[in-house]
């Protein structure tokens, strides 16, 4: 089990916090998409498995990575 980790938030972001029915899921998703949008220059799969979009060149937009930021645009 990977370490706990502690945040601070102002009042209003907790108030936000407070509505999520899952909050530790809410900021691993928003930690994945981060890596996703600042890893623009990277593919997920290799230039092999490209093999999608009208095109044939793209990565699969269900890789268990997430869509390629590279192939599909930051999402």
């Amino acid at each position: 089990m990977a370490p706990n980790k502690t945040i601070s938030l102002d009042e209003h972001t907790a108030k936000i916090a407070d509505r999520l029915p899952n909050f530790s899921r809410f900021v691993r998703q928003c930690l994945l998409q981060h890596v996703r949008e600042a890893a623009v220059d990277e593919h997920v799969a290799p230039s092999s498995a490209r093999i999608w979009g009208e095109t044939k060149d793209k990565c699969n937009p269900l890789h268990k990575k997430g869509p390629c930021p590279v192939c599909w645009g930051a999402q």
